[in-house]
Formats: C-alpha cells, sequence, structure tokens
C-alpha cells in the first residue's frame, strides 16, 4: 500500500465534508502521478517530522486546484479518517527542508 505523510501545521486546509463526513486535505505540491498512486491508500498529517501524525486517514480520490504560486498545480485529497492515521512516526524524506515524504510504500 501506498502512504505520504505531509506538514500540516494547524490543520491547515483540512475541512470536513458535511454531507458525507470524509474530509478535504489540500493545496499540496504532489504530482498527479503520484496522486493516482496513493488512492486507495493512506495520508498522515504531521505538526512537524518529529512529532506522529495527528490526523489521518484513507485517501478515497483526489482534484487539482491551480493557485497563484511559483508551482501553481496543486492536489486536494479526499480521504476518509482512520483511527490508524494517528500516531504515526514520519516516514521518507525527511532532510530540513521536506513539508512532504514522497510516496511512501508499505
Amino acid at each position: 500500500m501506498s502512504s505520504i505523510h505531509l506538514l500540516c501545521r494547524g490543520s491547515l486546509n483540512l475541512h470536513r465534508e458535511p454531507s458525507s463526513g470524509d474530509y478535504e486535505s489540500g493545496n499540496w505540491d504532489v504530482s498527479e502521478t503520484e496522486a493516482k498512486e496513493l488512492i486507495g491508500g493512506m495520508i498522515y498529517l504531521h505538526e512537524t517530522k518529529s512529532k506522529r501524525s495527528y490526523f489521518g486517514g484513507k485517501i478515497n480520490s483526489f482534484r487539482t486546484l491551480v493557485i497563484d504560486a511559483p508551482r501553481p498545480n496543486r492536489i486536494v485529497f479526499r480521504l476518509t479518517p482512520l483511527r490508524e492515521g494517528k500516531g504515526v512516526e514520519w516516514k521518507g524524506a525527511g532532510h530540513g527542508m521536506a513539508s512532504k515524504s514522497g510516496v511512501v510504500r508499505t
């Protein structure tokens, strides 16, 4: 299964969809190819790379979003929250400037 760890301080851009109970987490600088690989996998949100995830779940789908930024094409993931998404250690890219792990295969 594929997963991704993301820095998401203060639940930034994490929203519950009232009609389904699912969540959207977005504006991520992730390629569409990576996003497609992550469907059915897990997303883990962290305050810092040294802290365990505070939120996570199964990725059901994604949509693209264009913003005014140097890298304008962004991804918004739609996910079902899962208890197993909390308390998970960061895996993947861990260098100082990393805000995402990249696709991690487990």
